[in-house]
């Protein structure tokens, strides 16, 4: 393995590194700010996670990054040995620290060589010299009676003991009496040298290793290979394609299933072995899409790390709640979640959470609390976060939206989720002033933007003066959706399950036709407008319905609703998604297309897109 192999598996692992030593920092300030008691494991793995990444980058000839660390680790070997929890002023210097490491690694990971010294990576080594200094200066008082007892064994050769007292001395025996024992009163003195003496046999018996013993001993050291879990890193390069291919032979396996030769056979034995064929491959292509799952945990775990540094510059007191943090998600989608989720926080923090003095005036604790969660949900993954500060103030999020020219009409005419929805307007916040953490308007439009860019949905529940949730709506995975196929006339069209509201038969249904042209159906008291494929695809060539009694699908995108007809509904089925190329690239109302079990092209409709093209009819 030549250098550049070396420095790619390093900068890998560094980063977990860092993150480990961030998470160990972050767990010791909480037990700070509760018992404070010294945790000697806590301690033990941070500085186990500095000395492997020090070593790393020595044997890389990172010798920025080794004067760094070497330092770091200096200070934590000095608070392992006096049994100390870093000082508050301490835990933000190595936090900075860690900071610092993160910064050279990028570096290292552009340049592919040690980074320069620089002003910045000086002044932290200058800091934690000073920390050093002030523990060697004033190392922990120990007195005899809390020192640990320490039993020595015959063995511990090399080990370090305190000076014997004037009677330990007296009664210590000679180097050479290895199996000696005390001299006890009435017992006549041996000489030194006779230890294989007849009498003492029964001793000496007793400290032979018993046979048995040391057989279950080397037994239970036997490398046991099926117990042992082994990792390998594969490029994401090859599980892609390992995933086109599953998709490909899925595919082909429908080709073949769905042949008219093969269905007009009626033969039990290849019926069987089609069926075991069929079942082999599910669990092949499940374990397939396994390979890109990993758990949120490292995008929650990132998150700590802001909430301590936002409520340090509010001035808040925050806990922040982490559940279902072992939920797993698409590798591709986990790192494009994080930025939603800092921007939600942001505000949670900014806007949502009352000062500590303000909580305590209406009845509430001083420390604010935030509730980060994940779970499964059929094949979309729910995160949630949950604040219990002020709430959505739907007068004021009005007020602004109509001031700015957003919004016009009656706020009477306006539901909840509909003025809720306002927040994530381009310009639009409700903040008194600018701050370094929220306020510009920004933030929220940009959490909409990522998660409609994952085919994912935002939702957002509030009660004024208890909190505020939102719920993000994400697909497990990009590669692959659960569809819901139809057809008009010779086509096929699939649509995301998620984003269709229902099926309604138009057999017996009057269509009502407004002045501008439009024609809408009246559902349970709302009116929807119908449109049929033509109108949204804009064919060259038109796409005939061949139906005499056709059906209705209706879509939902942001609480408006439209209807589209279709001549039959295929079914419901995962379907991989294919990208489209060439000319159809930047066709509206299509995001890709998927080869069904019989070998036709189904097109994916664009959800989003068609409600952007006819917005001006959706009906809330």
């Amino acid at each position: 393995m030549n250098r550049e192999e070396l420095l790619l598996g390093f900068i890998q692992e560094g980063f977990e590194l860092i993150e480990d030593c961030e998470n160990a920092i972050l767990s010791i300030e909480e037990i700070q700010n509760s018992h404070g008691n010294f945790d000697e494991a806590l301690m033990n793995n941070l500085f186990r996670s500095v000395h492997t990444f020090k070593g790393s980058s020595g044997l890389l000839k990172l010798e920025t990054l080794v004067k760094l660390t070497h330092e770091a680790e200096t200070l934590m070997d000095l608070l392992r040995n006096q049994k100390l929890l870093p000082s508050e002023e301490l835990t933000q210097v190595l936090i900075d620290t860690f900071d610092r490491m993160r910064v050279l690694l990028s570096t290292v990971e552009t340049l592919k060589a040690n980074p320069e010294m620089d002003s910045p990576t000086e002044i932290q080594i200058q800091a934690l010299q000073t920390e050093i200094k002030k523990l060697q200066q004033n190392p922990e008082e120990k007195t005899p009676e809390t020192l640990p007892k320490q039993d020595k064994k015959v063995y511990e050769i090399f080990g370090e003991e305190r000076e014997p007292t004037a009677v330990e001395k007296d009664s210590k025996s000679k180097a050479y009496e290895i199996f000696g024992e005390t001299k006890t009163e009435g017992t006549p003195k041996k000489q030194k040298f006779e230890i294989f003496e007849e009498s003492n046999k029964q001793e000496i018996a007793e400290v032979k290793p018993n046979t048995t013993q040391v057989e279950r001993i080397v037994e239970q050291n036997k490398p046991v290979i099926s117990n042992i879990r082994k990792e390998i890193k594969v490029a994401n390069d090859k599980l892609d394609s390992l995933l086109d291919l599953v998709g490909e032979l899925v595919i082909a396996e429908s080709n073949v299933t769905q042949h008219p030769t093969i269905k007009s056979i009626r033969n039990e034995s290849l019926n069987s072995a089609l069926t075991r064929f069929h079942k082999i491959l599910l669990d092949l292509q499940e374990v397939a899409f396994s390979t890109r799952m990993i758990p949120i945990s490292g995008v929650f775990q990132k998150m700590s790390r802001l909430v301590r540094d936002l409520q340090k510059q509010s001035g808040k007191k925050v806990l922040l709640h982490i559940k279902g943090e072992d939920t797993e998600i698409d590798k591709s989608i986990v790192d494009l979640i994080a930025d939603p989720i800092v921007h939600i926080l942001r505000n949670s923090i900014d806007h949502g959470l009352e000062t500590p003095e303000e909580r305590i005036q209406i009845g509430k604790s001083d420390t604010g609390n935030i509730s980060l969660s994940a779970r499964q949900s059929v094949n979309e993954v729910w995160v949630m976060i949950r604040d219990d500060g002020r709430g959505l103030d739907r007068n004021k999020i009005f007020a602004r939206a109509k001031q700015n020219g957003l919004i016009s009409g009656d706020p009477s005419s306006f539901s909840d989720q509909e003025v809720f929805n306002l927040i994530f307007l381009p310009g639009l916040s409700t903040a008194k002033e600018v701050s370094d953490i929220s306020g510009r308007g920004v933030g929220m439009d940009i959490v909409r933007q990522n998660i409609v860019k994952l085919g994912g949905k935002i939702e957002i529940h509030s009660e004024f003066g208890k909190g505020t949730t939102f719920i993000l709506r994400i697909p497990l995975s990009l590669g692959i959706m659960e569809g819901t196929v139809v057809r008009v006339g010779q086509k096929f069209f699939t649509i995301q399950t998620i984003e269709l509201r229902e099926f309604v038969s138009l057999r017996d249904k009057k269509e009502i036709e407004l002045d501008e042209g439009q024609k809408v159906l009246d559902i349970r008291g709302t009116f929807i407008p119908i449109f049929n494929i033509n109108q949204i695809l804009n064919h060259k060539e038109q796409i005939l319905y061949d139906n005499q009694d056709p059906l209705m699908i209706i879509l939902e995108y942001e609480r408006k609703l439209i209807g589209i007809r279709v001549d039959e509904i295929i079914g419901n089925q995962n379907v991989v998604i294919k990208p489209l190329m060439g000319i159809m690239e930047n066709a509206q109302g299509v995001n890709g297309f998927t080869i069904l079990g019989n070998g036709n092209v189904s097109l994916i409709l664009d959800v989003k897109s068609i409600f952007s093209k006819l917005e001006f009819v959706g009906v809330s």
